[in-house]
């Protein structure tokens, strides 16, 4: 057996420590062990993916449009931008995690769930540095072609509500959407390579509707975010990975170096900084993300990720070949 098919390791008491919890997956699907094992036939309809992706979905858009609403009536004093856009953000994050915790507590009765598990919040810590270093590898790269440069710092600068929304809310409520809910239910059915295409596209048209959204930023980002996102959380099982890898990478890229962040307009930031050169090399109005070079570091990244984990016998198989293969033989 691989070591994704292992027993957890014990600890001197002979006891199951927390660490290990990740290790303890099932051989018929390679899930923790904490899933619902799902019989697909006269199963509950609460385990049923659609059922639990409608009942997210329901919850997420109600309270969404709840806080939208209040928020309204509250701020129809003022046409602020930033406040009704906070507003927004607090809705959203609101909303995803009312509903995971809908799917997660009530629906597939997990009630400790291995990918927010509290003794694995260490992941946000590993993520956040390997998003950090991400982006400064490509940043670099980019200045060395000469499309960037630091030209003064802004001491001015008031981080708060960008630290709120691009970060901890991006963070949280986005991993939680695509790869707590969507890629785990798509996973049941189309295995872990189908859930991370379908997960990377869902994540980058999403990004097409921001201000300055453009098809190619969409693109650029499902490739360069989405799959390595993707292949973040199936390497560890930990949305703690993922939500310190997001927010990071949005923090570093827009309050950090000075990028505009998934085309959503204008960005203040610690550095100033001067972008030159094409818009393949810099990203243009959509930002960094829109450049060549994450596209193909990081791209590169998440493949070589992607197929690391596939030898080593961690991509789950689609639904029909591993019913297929646990049929009896006739």
């Amino acid at each position: 057996m691989n070591d994704m098919r292992q027993t957890a390791r014990r600890g001197s008491n002979g006891h199951l420590t927390p660490a290990d919890d990740v290790s303890r997956i099932r051989d018929h699907d390679l899930l923790t062990e904490d899933h619902p094992i799902r019989q697909y036939a006269g199963e509950p309809l609460r385990l049923k993916a659609p059922m639990r992706g409608l009942a997210f979905t329901a919850v997420l858009v109600g309270i969404m449009v709840t806080v939208q609403v209040m928020g309204g009536v509250i701020l129809s004093v003022t046409t602020a931008g930033d406040s009704k856009m906070l507003m927004a953000r607090i809705g959203e994050l609101a909303g995803a995690l009312a509903a995971y915790a809908v799917v997660v507590l009530a629906m597939e009765q997990r009630r400790s769930p291995v990918e927010l598990k509290p003794a694995r919040i260490v992941g946000l810590l590993w993520g956040g540095l390997m998003a950090f270093a991400c982006i400064t590898v490509c940043i670099g790269v980019i200045a060395l072609f000469g499309g960037y440069r630091i030209v003064g710092f802004n001491a001015g600068y008031d981080p708060w509500t960008d630290l709120l929304t691009v970060g901890l809310v991006a963070g949280v409520a986005e991993e939680i959407i695509m790869r707590g809910i969507l890629l785990r239910l798509v996973e049941e059915r189309l295995g872990s390579w189908g859930a991370v295409i379908v997960s990377a596209l869902v994540f980058g048209l999403l990004h097409m509707i921001n201000p300055d959204g453009t098809l190619w930023g969409g693109v650029a980002i499902a490739i360069e975010a989405g799959l390595l996102f993707g292949a973040i959380y199936l390497t560890t099982r930990s949305l703690w990975w993922c939500i310190g890898f997001h927010a990071m990478w949005n923090i570093a890229e827009g309050p950090i170096f000075g990028s505009v962040v998934s085309g959503t307009g204008s960005q203040q930031s610690w550095l100033v900084a001067r972008w030159n050169g094409p818009d393949l090399l810099t990203g243009g109005s959509f930002g960094l993300e829109a450049s060549i070079v994450p596209v193909i570091l990081l791209g590169g990244l998440a493949l070589i990720i992607l197929i690391h984990l596939q030898r080593n016998g961690r991509m789950i198989a689609p639904n029909w070949a591993r019913r297929k293969r646990l049929a009896p033989e006739a």
